[in-house]
């Protein structure tokens, strides 16, 4: 499974959207993503892709495309 897919499934698994209704260019505010539901988000991609994310860098996300791309350095990074 592609990076991007599994921050979409994270994501929509939070949210009442679905993975399909989200893109990279989806804005987090627009659908939702308040403190609690950043942390869950975070948790679960840490669980699925074995690192670390630290819970500030969240409130330096945009959009689904910056998760994407910073998982995509973090990753290559190890």
């Amino acid at each position: 499974m592609e990076l991007q897919e599994i921050v979409l499934e994270v994501i929509s698994r939070e949210l009442p959207h679905s993975s399909a209704t989200l893109s990279l260019d989806t804005a987090l505010e627009k659908i939702g993503i308040d403190s609690l539901k950043a942390i869950t988000i975070l948790f679960e991609l840490e669980d699925r892709l074995n690192i670390e994310i630290p819970n500030e860098i969240f409130d330096s996300l945009q959009n689904v495309n910056d998760i994407v791309q910073y998982l995509q350095k973090s990753i290559g990074d190890r």
